[in-house]
Formats: C-alpha cells, sequence, structure tokens
C-alpha cells in the first residue's frame, strides 16, 4: 500500500512540474507581447548564464562578476515588467511548494521527502485504512479537561485521572509494538468515553513508525464477511487477516447473522492469534454481555490476560457533557 501510494504522488508531483512549466510559458508570452523587450532581456540574461558556464569548463574565465551582472539584469528585468503592470516576480519559477520546487525532496547530497510530499502521503495512507478525517485525532490533541475531576463512584480516582492512565498505555502500547507485554488490545466502556479517539491516535503513531495498519467498523468487517461467505472470495477477509495491526471499533453494534457472525468473528481472531497479529477492539459491551452475545470461544480470546490487555473506560459520557 505505502509503496503505492507513493507510486501515485510520484506520477502527481510529476504531473504538477509540467503544470508549472506550461503556466510559466504562458506568462512569459503573456509579457512578453505586453513587451518584446522583456524577451530580448531574458535571452541575453540566459546567453550570459551559459556564457559564463562555458568559461569556467573551459577554464578560461572566473564567474565571480556573474551575481552582479545578474543583479543588473534582475533589476531591469523587474522594471519592465512593472510598467507594464505585471508583479516584479511574474516571471519568476511557478512551484506549488518553493522548498523542494515539486519535486518532492529536499537536500544535497542525501535527499530526504519534503513536508509536503510527506504530509500528502499520510494524508492519502490515514483515508486508505480508515482513518480519513479523524486523523486529526492525536495523543497530543487528547483534551483531559473534557472529563469531570469528580471521584468516580466506589474509586480513588477520577474520570480524568483514569483518561490520562488510559491514554498513557494506549500511547505505550502503539510506541512499543511489536514488542508490547500483550499482543492485543480490548478497549471496553459505554458511548462517549473516548475509545474511539484513542484507537485513531494509536492508528497514527502506528502508520508513522511504518507499522501496517488497517481501521474498521464492525459493521464493515461484518459486511466484509457476509460478502467473503457468499461469493467465496476471500480477498478482502485475507487483508484483514494479514494486516500487522487490525483496529475494530464498535464491536456489538454489527447485526446478528446466523451462521455468519460468530463464526467470522471467531475465524478472525482465531487466525489472527495464530499468526502472531496485533488485534485492538472497542465495544461499548460488559464482559457477561460479550460472553453470551459471542459466546465462551470468542470471550475467553479477548479477555485471555496473557493475550490481551483490557482497558476498562468509566465515566460520563463526554458528549452529553459538552451538549
Amino acid at each position: 500500500m505505502r509503496n503505492a501510494i507513493l507510486q501515485e504522488l510520484h506520477a502527481e508531483y510529476e504531473q504538477q512540474r509540467a503544470e508549472n512549466e506550461r503556466q510559466n510559458a504562458l506568462r512569459r508570452a503573456e509579457a512578453v507581447r505586453a513587451c518584446p523587450e522583456i524577451e530580448l532581456l531574458l535571452n541575453a540574461r540566459q546567453e550570459m548564464i551559459f556564457a559564463s558556464l562555458r568559461g569556467i569548463l573551459g577554464g578560461q574565465v572566473t564567474a565571480d562578476d556573474l551575481p552582479q551582472r545578474m543583479e543588473v539584469m534582475n533589476r531591469q528585468l523587474a522594471s519592465l515588467l512593472n510598467r507594464h503592470g505585471f508583479a516584479e516576480d511574474y516571471l519568476e519559477p511557478v512551484f506549488r511548494c518553493k522548498r523542494c520546487e515539486d519535486t518532492g525532496y529536499v537536500g544535497e547530497p542525501v535527499r530526504e521527502q519534503c513536508e509536503c510530499l510527506r504530509t500528502a502521503f499520510f494524508t492519502r495512507l490515514y483515508q486508505r485504512v480508515g482513518l480519513g478525517e479523524q486523523a486529526q485525532q492525536s495523543f497530543e490533541r487528547f483534551d483531559l479537561s473534557i472529563f469531570s475531576d469528580e471521584k468516580l463512584p466506589g474509586k480513588t480516582y477520577s474520570q480524568r485521572e483514569l483518561m490520562e492512565m488510559l491514554r498513557q498505555q494506549c500511547a505505550a502500547w502503539a510506541e512499543q509494538y511489536p514488542c508490547a507485554d500483550v499482543p492485543n488490545l480490548l478497549l471496553m466502556g459505554q458511548s462517549g468515553l473516548g475509545k474511539t479517539y484513542l484507537m485513531h491516535a494509536m492508528a497514527k503513531v502506528l502508520l508513522q513508525r511504518g507499522v501496517h495498519v488497517m481501521m474498521i467498523s464492525a459493521y464493515q468487517f461484518l459486511e466484509t464477511a457476509r460478502k467473503a461467505y457468499f461469493s467465496g472470495k476471500q480477498e478482502e477477509m485475507d487483508t484483514l487477516i494479514e494486516a500487522d495491526v487490525l483496529m475494530i471499533d464498535d464491536m456489538g453494534s454489527e447485526p446478528l447473522m446466523e451462521n455468519i457472525t460468530i463464526v467470522q468473528w471467531f475465524n478472525l481472531i482465531n487466525e489472527r492469534q495464530l499468526r502472531g497479529k496485533a488485534t485492538v477492539i472497542s465495544t461499548n459491551l460488559m464482559e457477561d454481555e460479550l460472553r453470551r452475545r459471542y459466546t465462551e470461544r470468542i470471550a475467553s480470546r479477548l479477555l485471555d490476560r496473557t493475550q490481551c490487555r483490557l482497558l476498562q473506560f468509566l465515566g460520563d459520557d463526554v458528549r452529553r457533557r459538552k451538549a
């Protein structure tokens, strides 16, 4: 996926450079129509540069005074452009990104990705793996102030303190993968407690570290499994099984389809555990509800403390607090 995205972006950057050249040619033609003297000056400036280079290569002259002569010509060109109603830099090369000049790379002799290419790459990667508009959600932007600082019923800590601890645990897991002490996470708690946000933040860290991540909702997983079941084509299911880290949001919200839902959940979880793949799941269901809905076979795998860490979210729905 990463190589495919880079190839797409390289092709787009090449198209952008071609468009830049077209715009440069149009601007030059427009300026020359308004003032033919501009073309004479541009040609003279180019010939001066070439002559200096030929002299240097031939060992005949140096180009010590080239910057001063260029400065004189540039001032003359700016004056002509200004006199005919153009901006003084109207004939400067057109670039979307001046830092890399729309090549996507900066630095000499070591070339590295320009920030514009890196941003475009991760924006597209986030969309492909299911983050989309949630890509702005990160551990750094996680706002603890929206959670209550009053002690939770029967607890010695507040919801805000709990969320800080959960944020730290999720961040540590994402940074330590694949060397975290457990390969899987189960985020459990009612709606509006921050489970999905922290999943998005984990996905973002993992993607930036180069990990192959897929993120889907439980409903999307069931749709994929249903189509594979009826068509006999397993390609999309294989993609979910093979992802280094699979994140499934809102387990329990998908419909129960006879001979499909439970069977496909078990196959997915079991296969990924056998292959040593990491799975992160969020659910609004409690432990007893998981067992009733998905049977002991599935619940035992999700609640096995040697394979999966249970992160329990408690407190008030922050969306209601905001409202």
